[in-house]
Order: C-alpha cells, then structure tokens, then sequence
C-alpha cells in the first residue's frame, strides 16, 4: 500500500494537512485501479512477449525441419514423374500420358495446403497420422515424412512405376 503513497506513515500524507490528506488520499485511491490495470497489462505483454519468442522459435524449427523432409520427399516423387515423363515422350505416347496424368494428380494431392491440411493435422499443429520410429525408437521428423500417408502412397506407386519398368529407383538414390 506505501508505494501510492495510502499508508498514514507514508512522508506524502504525513507531511500534509488531514483535510488536504483526505482529498489528496482520495485522488490517489481512485487512481489505484488505473495504475493496477495498467501494470497487468504491461506484465500480461512482457509475459507473452517472452513466451512467444520461445516457443514461436522452437515451433518454427520444427516446423521447418519438418516442412523440409516434407519437400525432400515430395521433390522426389514429383521428379520421378517428371524424368519417366521426360523418358517416354516421344518413344511410347501411352506410357507418356499415363505418366503426366499421375505427374499432375500428384502434384494435386502433394501440395503443402492439402498435405499439412485439416485432415493431416489438428488446430494445434499436431499431425493426425500414426508414426512409428525405427526399432522402436522415438519417431524422427524423416519418419514423420515418410509415413504420411498421401507421400507414402505415391512413394509406393512411384516405386511400383518403376518396378514394372525395371527401373532400380535406389541406383538412382
């Protein structure tokens, strides 16, 4: 209470009259809940402020580590399409068109808004899919990646594509 100067010890009110202790006092008191709701807020800031400088950084790090096993993954199947593309056009049109059929419902179903959409992840950020680290480890965000299940789909046609041509994707690797 002494630092707004309402105690009777206080040197601002002892030093003063009482009728001029009374409307001084008063003017301070009213101004009590002013001064109170203005150090909440700026406490609530500098709180928030703090906070969201640490966890807004360690979200984007991992967001972007996640985003970019995400890319990795996506840029390889997407590329994959594009050289078996590239591969057939000209030798084999109905291979070719096959192939740029999948290229583009894959370049559909793998954009970042559909695969870190709402029915991948939560509100909260939290990916709705099951994964499983190695071994029964703790899960990597490469495992995160790997077992999306839209990526691992086309991971999985990519891979039968290429089989069925007798392409050995991993020499490629």
């Amino acid at each position: 209470n002494d630092i707004y100067g309402s105690s009777p010890t206080s040197p601002i009110l002892s030093s003063q009259t009482t009728a001029h202790r009374f409307s001084q006092g008063h003017e301070i008191l009213s101004d009590l809940p002013s001064r109170e709701r203005t150090l909440n807020t700026d406490a609530y800031r500098e709180g928030l402020s703090e906070s969201k400088g640490k966890y807004v950084q360690e979200g984007f790090d991992e967001g972007f580590a996640l985003g970019a096993n995400i890319g990795q993954k996506v840029g390889y199947i997407l590329g994959v399409l594009e050289e078996f593309a590239a591969a057939m056009e000209g030798h084999n049109e109905e291979a070719f068109e096959k192939v740029e059929r999948m290229r583009e419902q894959a370049e559909k179903e793998l954009d970042i808004a559909e695969l870190l959409g709402k029915d991948y992840v939560d509100e909260e950020g939290v990916f709705k899919w099951e994964v499983r680290g190695e071994k029964g480890e703790e899960p990597t965000l490469r495992d995160v990646a790997d077992q999306h299940p839209v990526i691992k789909r086309w991971g999985e046609t990519v891979t039968e594509l290429a089989r069925g041509w007798g392409v050995d994707l991993k020499k490629l690797d």
